[in-house]
């Protein structure tokens, strides 16, 4: 046999063979689907819940890759990495070096590739498996690079948008930037089916992140555009819930009555589709307007129907504390003070409590956003950083330029001069207005931070003489309770009180918001003691003698006495 029919005969045995393995294929059909975008969103469809069955993964999906391989296709690769995180992500429950490995995998295949969208949604990806298992300090640096591809893609062009975007949205949420929320939540809705849950979710979400910012004719326009949707879509759990939205921004309008109708509404969708935790909100809801409306027979009942639903879980604290409260305002209006202070102290008790729970993740999401802004300067700072090095190579060209220019004509040589003086200069301006505005941030926190620390102190101040005050009122009240108030109100004085520790870390922002102020006061009078400097540094706060002595731990009597010391020893000067 020649050369020529052994060559043919190889080839139709390879193409057979290549036929042969396709058709075997059970995910062949992916490379029939006209469009990249198409494909992906079909192929990151494919399902990952193979429980723990780790060799199962690879049953699965492994002809993805070995399709991938075949047709030479990396975004198919790409997607079979993800796939493969996510699948042991569901099969570990937890973060694991396997999806941690086919996160990286598929990082790689999209910078190698060149594709900023895949880039985008791997590190979407990424940190959102990391904010599932609540790895936040893991989670954040993955969205912030994400982030930073927002304005180097097209949304129309990213595979199953709502869903990457709706990610990002709830990340960003969870750290209290709501406005990044919202404009993520804005880029996917146009993206997301018509009436489909989860459209109507994204639009609810939005005006829930616009009535907590205060903008409540925005929010009313997307709650009423959800509430459209959910009517169109037959949805009647979502006809509730966005009723009982609607329901807050009409009570705060003064509406009551069709605040309370359309409350009811939510009510009566939320127990008939079995949504507790919905009803348990709406029935506390109800109540406030019955207070409102002095209703407190009312009132209390809706309290009672919404205990039926409270669970023994940190979650409900804060539930638990505003029943306490709305119980304690009913009493109120009753005139039964005997329920009214234990049903505060409850409150106390629970708002103590919810502060200790909550104030770490408070400061935590202040520090996310703040490391979030920290991020974006840097990044908008390599970019300047980046167009000076441009600027530079043009000016060099310039130089260049006008240096062959000054030899062939021998002229404009002072005036070349002072334009360089002047790009130099220029450039230390800005090189300096640049850390000045560093700075400037900087003190704005901490001068934000001092003057919540002060605010807390004189509320905290007059909860206590308030408490005390209605405690000396009430001469009927049972020693026990009396005795557990007044625990109460002595650990509120013990955290409230400022020790050696906590004076430190005070002075150390004091000096930063008040640079030189305590250094200019020892220098005016040596003689000035460190309880002095505190004295001052409370001064300078514009705090009262009660709320100085509760600070210090001691009497207003002593903070007079040290007040008059003081200035014995300033006037001896």
């Amino acid at each position: 046999m020649s050369t020529a029919p052994k060559l043919l005969l190889t080839y139709l045995f390879f193409f057979s063979f290549i036929a042969r393995l396709w058709a075997d294929n059970p995910y062949a059909y992916l490379t029939k689907i006209k469009g990249e975008q198409a494909m992906l969103e079909e192929a990151l469809s494919l399902p990952t819940n193979f429980g723990q069955d780790t060799v199962l993964i690879h049953q699965k999906l492994d002809p993805l890759i070995d399709l991938a391989r075949t047709a030479e296709s990396e975004s198919l690769e790409w997607a079979y990495y993800l796939l493969m995180a996510d699948a042991f992500s569901v099969a570990y429950d937890q973060v694991n070096v396997r999806s941690n490995f086919y996160f990286q995998r598929a990082l790689q295949r999209a910078e190698e590739s060149n594709a900023k969208k895949l880039a985008m949604l791997t590190n979407i990806r990424w940190g959102y498996y990391y904010f599932t298992y609540r790895r936040i300090a893991k989670a954040f640096p993955y969205f912030l690079r994400a982030n930073e591809y927002r304005d180097q893609v097209i949304s129309a062009t990213v595979p199953l948008v709502p869903l990457h975007y709706n990610y990002m949205a709830n990340f960003y949420s969870y750290i209290g930037d709501h406005k990044k929320a919202i404009m993520y939540l804005q880029s996917a809705i146009p993206y997301s089916p018509q009436r489909s849950r989860k459209r109507i979710d994204m639009l609810n979400a939005v005006g829930v992140y616009l009535n907590r910012d205060q903008q409540m004719e925005a929010s009313e326009r997307y709650f009423k555009q959800a509430m459209q949707e959910a009517v169109n879509a037959n949805d009647s759990v979502w006809v509730g819930i966005i009723s009982g939205n609607l329901a807050d921004i009409e009570r705060k309008r003064g509406n009551l009555d069709k605040s309370l109708e359309m409350v009811l509404r939510n009510i009566y969708y939320s127990e008939k589709f079995d949504e507790p935790l919905d009803a348990m909100r709406a029935y506390i809801e109800l109540a406030d307007i019955y207070i409102e409306k002095k209703e407190w027979q009312h009132a209390k009942e809706a309290l009672f129907r919404s205990q039926g639903y409270l669970e023994e879980k940190p979650y409900f604290l804060q539930y638990k504390r505003d029943i306490a409260k709305a119980f304690a305002t009913i009493a109120k209006g009753e005139g039964n003070q005997k329920k009214e202070v234990l049903h505060l102290h409850e409150f106390l008790a629970l708002s103590d409590s919810l502060t200790k729970q909550s104030n770490p993740d408070v400061m935590q999401k202040i520090y996310w956003q703040w490391e979030s802004e920290r991020y974006n300067q840097a990044v908008a700072a390599a970019e300047m950083k980046k167009e000076q090095t441009q600027r530079q190579y043009q000016l060099i060209g310039m130089l260049l330029l006008l240096i062959f220019v000054i030899a062939v004509l021998l002229i404009n040589r002072s005036r070349n001069k002072e334009r360089i003086k002047s790009a130099l200069l220029e450039k230390d301006q800005l090189r300096l207005a640049f850390e000045k505005n560093q700075v400037d941030n900087e003190l704005i926190v901490l001068r934000d931070s001092l003057e919540e620390f002060t605010n807390t102190i004189k509320q905290n101040d007059e909860t206590i003489q308030q408490l005390r005050l209605e405690i000396g009122l009430s001469n009927d009240l049972d020693p026990a309770h009396q005795e557990k108030i007044n625990e109460s109100i002595g650990d509120m004085l013990e955290n409230h009180i400022m020790t050696d520790e906590r004076w430190i870390k005070f002075k150390q922002v004091f000096d930063r918001v008040y640079p030189g102020f305590l250094v200019e006061q020892k220098s005016i009078n040596s003689r000035l003691s460190e309880n002095d400097l505190r004295l001052l540094a409370l001064m300078k706060l514009d705090l009262s003698n009660r709320s100085m002595s509760d600070l210090l731990g001691v009497s207003i009597d002593a903070v007079k006495k040290a007040k008059q010391r003081l200035k014995k020893k300033q006037e001896a000067v």
